[in-house]
């Protein structure tokens, strides 16, 4: 299995690569996702690649003058996201007392709007099942658990068949950082997903599988979900975070708590579910177009 915990490449100073190989070990220990630590380790192995000097020494103008050199053309969002990932780097060696303070600035830090996320409307959720209708029953199924839970794609890829609790309508999901908790789905689903895992070899342990029973990909998922949003005919490319932007707006539309979403989303911080709560009430949408048109 790829260590991809490791830097890839070596660095001009052998501190900065023992370092910066114990930070990028630190994520995985706290059980953060690959991708994330691909994400980190890349651009780490980009800075310090360009740094004879340790870490420790590196003033923050040097830093400062290094992003206006080579990070002046990105967009805001991918400029605030580089410069939290040195900034955690840092926090790291000051926690491991490798250096007193770190250099990073907050000012440094564009100002991005609040993002507001990107709900389905009722009238593309009924295109969408229309839609999956039309394929296969391992699809319905995925469409139709991933709009009532509200789970994360790679949360989907993890499903096994003893994971699914069709008479109390539950799951057990492994969420970020291998957390487990139980999410609920529909009677709709619970019936979809019935049919589909009779129709399944029991010897297949995966829920979700191609036709050998092999597991099947979170990007093989996200293609699935891509296509059958084309066929609904959506203005917009699908991928399986909109399913759970979709399920947390239609929970607080129907007056669930914040709390209750949290928990049912995997949300660890309440804040992370507020971002739903900058939306506007179904009412006042559906009154704006009944007199606005």
């Amino acid at each position: 299995m790829e260590r991809y915990w490791e830097l890839t490449h070596p660095l001009p100073n052998k501190v900065n690569q023992e370092v910066v190989n114990d930070f990028l070990l630190s994520l995985k220990l706290a059980n953060r996702s690959q991708g994330t630590i691909i994400q980190y380790r890349r651009f780490l192995e980009r800075f310090f690649g360009d740094m004879k000097d340790s870490f420790s020494s590196l003033s923050s103008d040097t830093i400062r003058e290094w992003f206006v050199n080579n990070e002046s053309h990105v967009k805001e969002g991918t400029l605030s996201y580089r410069l939290s990932v040195l900034s955690s780097f840092y926090t790291f060696c000051v926690q491991e007392e490798y250096l007193e303070k770190s250099p990073m600035k907050i000012r440094w830090f564009p100002r991005l709007p609040q993002p507001v996320p990107k709900y389905l409307e009722k009238e593309d959720i009924a295109k969408i099942r229309q839609k999956s209708e039309w394929t296969s029953l391992r699809n319905q199924a995925l469409i139709e658990f991933m709009l009532a839970s509200g789970c994360r794609v790679g949360e989907v890829h993890q499903l096994n068949r003893e994971d699914i609790d069709l008479e109390n309508r539950t799951a057990r999901v492994v969420g970020k950082g291998k957390k487990i908790r139980h999410i609920h789905f529909i009677d709709k689903c619970a019936v979809l997903l019935e049919r589909y895992i009779a129709s399944r070899p029991q010897a297949f342990p995966a829920l979700f599988v191609t036709s050998t029973g092999k597991r099947l990909s979170i990007r093989t998922i996200q293609h699935i979900v891509k296509e059958i949003g084309e066929r609904a005919g959506l203005t917009t490319s699908l991928h399986p975070h909109r399913f759970r932007h979709t399920f947390a707006t239609e929970l607080l539309a129907k007056g669930a708590e914040l709390s209750f979403i949290a928990d049912e989303m995997g949300h660890s911080d309440l804040g992370t579910t507020q971002i739903y709560a900058r939306l506007p009430k179904r009412e006042i949408i559906a009154l704006y177009r009944k007199f606005m048109g």
